[in-house]
């Protein structure tokens, strides 16, 4: 019988400086990305000026952003908040609490859905047409 040689292991002491410099590179790109995604609101247009608010698949109405109210819908199941030109479900009497569970919206093309009450609540903006994806 054979035996069997030396097993192969890493050795650090041969990490060259052009290692260390991608696994830095690599660290870099991967910090950038992490941040972008976290704090790349800004890069989506924040002039939201009004949230449509459509029932049964036509519109219902049309909501400003900027005056804070509550407005009562569908004969007092849905109350809607506004706030600091943001939007919410703030009570339903649906049964799963879904939209109000979604919180607050504040970006052109999100949106808030009510699926018992056919109800759908739209951020919209005038200015500029709304990012759906970014694919890298």
């Amino acid at each position: 019988m054979q035996k069997d040689g030396p097993k192969q292991r890493l050795d650090l002491e041969k990490i060259t400086f052009l290692d260390i410099i991608s696994i830095a590179f690599i660290l870099l790109i991967a910090i950038g990305i992490i941040l972008k995604t976290k704090f790349g609101d800004h890069l989506q247009s924040t002039a939201a000026i009004e949230a449509s608010i459509f029932h049964d698949g036509k519109i219902h109405q049309h909501i400003a952003l900027d005056k804070n109210q509550e407005i009562s819908l569908l004969d007092g199941k849905l109350l809607v908040e506004i706030k600091d030109k943001k939007i919410r479900v703030k009570k339903s009497e649906c049964p799963r609490q879904v939209c109000v569970n979604i919180g607050w919206i504040k970006h052109p093309g999100e949106s808030i859905v009510c699926v018992p009450f056919k109800t759908l609540i739209e951020i919209k903006s005038p200015n500029k047409p709304v990012v759906d994806a970014v694919v890298f």
